[in-house]
């Protein structure tokens, strides 16, 4: 894939404009160690002694090897680095100063990156949190009371700690504590308590406690009460703009109503690329585990008050998934396999995950798991309504990259597809392809429902009738990812709305007519970017919205019902 100017731009651009108001009051200020660490990981690979164009574009493809910059990119990038002349690597420090300084604490004492997740039953909600030096006798307390910590309505639980280890060189790996409790005897339907997690000090002689934190019990099934998730994928940190994506969120996430969030996958982007020559004993099966922290710290105000859920993605299996596998803890349920596959009720909607880097044939543990899932689902439908689906690889996407394995005729379409009509699964969220795509309920690649507008007769929003007709396909992979995406010309007709890098398509840019379009995009200034969100609301027993929410600019957009 090529990346346009815009795409790849945006990242160091967006990084300037944030601190560029405020660069005199940073200046003067530690920046931490997680900051400083992997800053210094990425001078040693990149090798120079300022950061370049050149080592600009090395560090970018350390991420996404798929990056290329030709043309109008490198003028517009190099006038931003001073081209060879380059700026000291201390400004990058304190650039991510600027987005993470004030959330990261370097006492090695303090609980961070605290979140919470749902379990198999709904009076629990497990927390996890992780800290650089071992706490003695760690704990959650909870309470109903949300104005005091009263000794008679307190509950405290003992949290289990451990670590983990992975190939240790010449760079920054992870060397802190996890922590895992669950706080239970919790009364469901939606209501709200107070908690926050800690342990002792032994340096210090002091119990250490967090900020706290407000959550709600998991509701009570009801097949005609209001859910609303916020959905995404392929986010990353800084080296993409995951930081803006979850800065969105959180600032929306009260006043939209959110619920729950799930993520379909490639949470952090910690790991290398895959086709990566290796850089001073650094290559592809290598993650920098700084990043694991850094995106924990940078989702905690969304991630601590709301249950957190994760689709396994590929760039989780580094190290045969062992950060992700310790980290991030999913309910277990009959013949799931937790972190993998697994399912869960909220409110109205039963979502299942499952995971494309596992076997998905027929007869493979998954699989027969998956069926039984779906077949429970149909059965409590009544209470229960809506069948939501989770996974990382697309079953439909019309981007160009691996093309073959999400059309019709692919691997996920003729190994997934088949279950989705015959238990009318309502809705699929996907990611892997860094874009937004919306797929109509198709078989075989017919469409099966094309949508009305409502209110009908207008020009407004799409609307689907298609019970017993399959789902809506959603490719929400436009969360933070460098976008450099090619889209499959002409549009086929099962793909309802598409967007990536900065444009909504169809635009082909293997013409001289669509090169030039392109760089008119960015030499006219009218670039916007297309990162956002995905918002779904189900509303009642019959009706489920669907939005993106994008971080700005005006084309990120769509919705449907």
């Amino acid at each position: 894939m090529r990346a346009p100017l815009s795409s790849l731009s945006a990242v160091f651009i967006y990084l300037c404009l944030c601190v560029s108001a405020s660069y005199a009051e940073v200046s003067t200020r530690a920046t931490s160690r997680l900051i400083r660490e992997q800053v210094e990981a990425y001078k040693s690979i990149a090798g120079t002694d300022k950061l370049t164009f050149d080592s600009l574009m090395k560090l970018l493809k350390l991420h996404d090897s798929d990056t290329v910059c030709e043309g109008p990119c490198v003028r517009y990038m190099s006038e931003i680095v001073n081209g060879n002349n380059g700026l000291e690597w201390t400004y990058l420090e304190r650039l991510l100063d600027t987005l993470y300084g004030d959330m990261i604490s370097d006492d090695p004492y303090q609980p961070q990156e605290v979140h919470i997740s749902l379990t198999d039953s709904l009076t629990e909600m497990k927390v996890m949190w992780a800290s650089m030096d071992k706490l003695i006798d760690p704990f959650v307390e909870y309470t109903a009371d949300l104005n005091d910590w009263c000794e008679d309505t307190t509950i405290a639980v003992p949290a289990v700690d451990y670590t983990y280890s992975v190939p240790q060189n010449w760079y920054p790996a992870f060397a802190g504590v996890l922590y895992e409790a669950n706080m239970v005897d919790l009364i469901p339907g939606k209501k709200q308590y107070r908690y926050r997690v800690g342990g002792y000090d032994p340096v210090n002689s002091t119990i250490r406690r967090s900020k706290d934190f407000m959550f709600s019990s998991s509701p009570e099934p009801n097949p005609d009460q209001k859910t609303t998730f916020a959905t995404f994928g392929d986010q990353g940190t800084f080296m993409l703009l995951g930081f803006s994506t979850s800065n969105k969120l959180k600032e929306i996430q009260d006043e939209v109503g959110v619920d729950i969030v799930h993520y379909a996958g490639d949470l952090c982007y910690a790991g290398l690329s895959g086709d990566l020559t290796p850089f001073n004993d650094v290559d592809e099966d290598d993650e920098f585990g700084h990043i694991w922290d850094l995106w924990g710290i940078q989702t905690e105000p969304v991630a601590a008050t709301r249950p957190f859920m994760t689709t396994p993605g590929n760039h989780e299996g580094f190290y045969n998934w062992t950060a992700f596998t310790h980290r991030y803890k999913m309910p277990v349920s009959e013949n799931s396999n937790g972190s993998f596959w697994f399912s869960y009720d909220y409110g109205n909607v039963h979502m299942v995950s499952i995971s494309t880097e596992e076997c998905v044939d027929p007869d493979c543990p998954q699989m027969v798991w998956l069926e039984s899932d779906l077949q429970r689902a149909v059965n409590n439908r009544k209470e229960v309504p809506w069948i939501v689906l989770s996974l990382h690889r697309p079953i439909y996407c019309s981007d160009e990259s691996q093309y073959d394995s999400h059309s019709p005729g692919g691997k996920y379409q003729q190994a997934l597809e088949p279950l989705m009509l015959k238990y009318d699964v309502d809705l699929v969220l996907q990611g892997h392809l860094h874009a937004y795509e919306r797929v109509h309920p198709v078989n075989n690649g017919e469409v099966t429902s094309h949508p009305t507008t409502y209110p009908e007769g207008s020009e407004g929003v799409d609307m689907y009738r298609s019970t017993n007709k399959g789902p809506v396909y959603v490719v929400q992979g436009n969360t933070g990812a460098m976008q450099v995406e090619r889209w499959v010309h002409p549009q086929p007709r099962w793909s309802a709305k598409r967007f990536a890098n900065g444009y909504i398509p169809p635009r082909n840019a293997h013409t001289a007519d669509g090169k030039a379009e392109l760089e008119g995009l960015v030499l006219d200034s009218n670039y916007t970017d297309t990162f956002g969100f995905g918002i779904a609301t189900f509303s009642n027993s019959t009706h489920l919205h669907y939005s993106v929410v994008p971080v700005t600019g005006s084309i990120g957009t769509d919705e449907f019902w």
